[in-house]
């Protein structure tokens, strides 16, 4: 971790809320759909509604050297495939299941796996890479390290801090897909 000559953080940071979230609740829905047909997950622009990212996923059989384990295949728009293993874990009491992905390159088993890493020129920017876990795509949350509480500069702002307390920004909202579980509800999706 580099450091500026104040001490403060200098180098990339790019949050895990500003990239394509593949969570498992998505990929367990494609699994658990009695009839198996591919799902599109589509990541919208916050800011214009446009299309960013896109993946095709479809069940695999069940891989024979993991045999408690699913497997999907998600497909980009750009003809690259990665298979991905999905476990299903019980609940402490017993009474339902939640499902992890296993993350290609650590082999941790998480809930949400990243599309894009930080990468790039620039401190904040990302680039499209194979779906990893948040310690392997080099992200961080936006919460860590105070970076959500709004520091005041001047003596107005300091004034009005030491009556009203520290004020904090809210954290924002990770960015999941858009999912189609049929190619003629395209127009409207189920978002998450």
């Amino acid at each position: 971790m580099q450091r500026r000559y104040d001490g403060k953080f200098f180098g990339r940071r790019v949050n895990c809320e500003q990239v394509p979230a593949l969570p498992a609740w998505v990929v367990r829905q494609v699994l658990v759909d009695p009839r198996k047909i591919p799902y599109l997950l589509v990541w919208n622009s916050r800011q214009d509604g446009t299309p960013r990212e896109a993946v095709r996923v479809a069940c695999l059989d069940r891989p024979t050297y993991i045999p408690e384990a699913d497997s999907v295949e998600v497909k980009r728009t750009d003809g690259s495939v990665v298979h991905l293993r999905v476990l299903s874990r019980s609940l402490p009491k017993g009474v339902g299941t939640y499902s992890l992905l296993a993350c290609p390159f650590c082999c941790g088993l998480k809930r949400t796996l990243y599309g894009w890493e930080a990468a790039g020129q620039y401190t904040r920017s990302a680039q499209v890479s194979s779906w990893q876990c948040l310690k392997c795509a080099g992200l961080r949350y936006a919460s860590e390290g105070g970076a959500l509480v709004l520091r005041s500069r001047g003596k107005w702002f300091r004034s009005l801090e030491m009556q009203l307390g520290t004020t904090r920004s809210d954290r924002p909202e990770p960015w999941y897909p858009l999912v189609y579980s049929s190619p003629y509800r395209c127009s409207g999706g189920d978002a998450f």
